[in-house]
């Protein structure tokens, strides 16, 4: 009898999130047992059987509070180890830096300063530049500015309502990948293409776009960007140059995964199950 998948959600992720992952815990006669963060009692002390598989698609921090109130040593997840569950991702840019990843020239403002201001816009090259504010989805939190003027404005804001922004290079001529990570390798990859008067970019509608990578460039940045922030699954945001070079954006962890098993017919909800049922036999039974 293969062991339960114990799913933490809550009110924020999508239903075809959790539909798709209880299909394939069905086709694999996986009990998928749904955990509720809003309903969640911290106070109940809750033991989850060895071997169990436990994963969170929920975001919010309550979510987060509950899947390390479960976790214990002995469960499968998509965790390289134990204490990765607590990790920071809002470190990540640094971390992909010093592994040396290749990110777009990126400095985290702490001051809001117009000389040290003046003096990053020059460090990541000039105008115009995207200002990120970490934990927004769909490209919320960033923008591109044009002129200083427009920056200092949209800084003075950010500071004032207490955000601590990211100031990065803007890479034009590029194309926006999605690569999704499944343990050590990528199992769908598809194009982002620009919102209509936008420079930021969404998701693609054409099945054409999608695809189940070989293995290349762009797929063993995406890998090793999964391995930096001590996951084995997530949805990596990569540009990709008109010259050739690739630019690490962001590794996602969670991610909206139905979008290459909807639109690209890429059967991702059942990797990623394979990959924990696997950790769960190495885990038990030592394969």
């Amino acid at each position: 009898m293969p062991p339960p998948l114990y799913c933490v959600t809550d009110a924020t992720v999508p239903v075809t999130t959790t539909e798709l992952l209880a299909a394939a815990c069905a086709a694999r006669g996986v009990t998928y047992v749904p955990v509720d963060a809003g309903r969640f009692d911290p106070c109940e002390e809750v033991e989850l059987e060895a071997g169990a598989m436990l994963f969170r698609p929920a975001v919010s921090s309550a979510a987060v509070r509950v899947e390390q109130a479960l976790y214990a040593d002995g469960l499968a997840t998509f965790y390289a180890d134990g204490e990765a569950l607590f990790f920071d991702g809002a470190a990540a840019p640094l971390l992909f830096a010093r592994r040396g990843l290749p990110i777009p020239r990126t400095i985290t403002l702490l001051h809001n300063d117009r000389a040290q201001l003046r003096r990053a816009v020059e460090r990541v090259g000039g105008l115009p530049v995207v200002v990120k504010v970490p934990g927004g989805e769909g490209g919320v939190g960033v923008m591109l500015l044009e002129s200083f003027a427009s920056l200092a404005s949209v800084l003075d804001h950010l500071f004032a309502a207490g955000r601590t922004p990211q100031l990065m290079a803007y890479v034009a001529d590029a194309t926006h990948w999605r690569v999704v990570v499944v343990g050590s390798r990528a199992v769908a990859a598809y194009r982002n293409h620009p919102y209509p008067d936008d420079f930021r970019s969404g998701p693609s509608s054409d099945p054409a776009d999608y695809m189940v990578p070989t293995p290349s460039p762009l797929t063993d940045l995406a890998v090793a960007a999964t391995r930096a922030i001590r996951r084995e699954f997530a949805g990596v945001d990569i540009l990709a140059h008109a010259s050739g070079r690739l630019y690490l954006l962001e590794a996602n962890f969670p991610c909206y995964f139905p979008q290459a098993q909807l639109v690209g017919g890429i059967d991702v909800a059942g990797a990623m199950l394979e990959h924990l049922l696997a950790n769960s036999r190495r885990l038990t039974v030592g394969e």
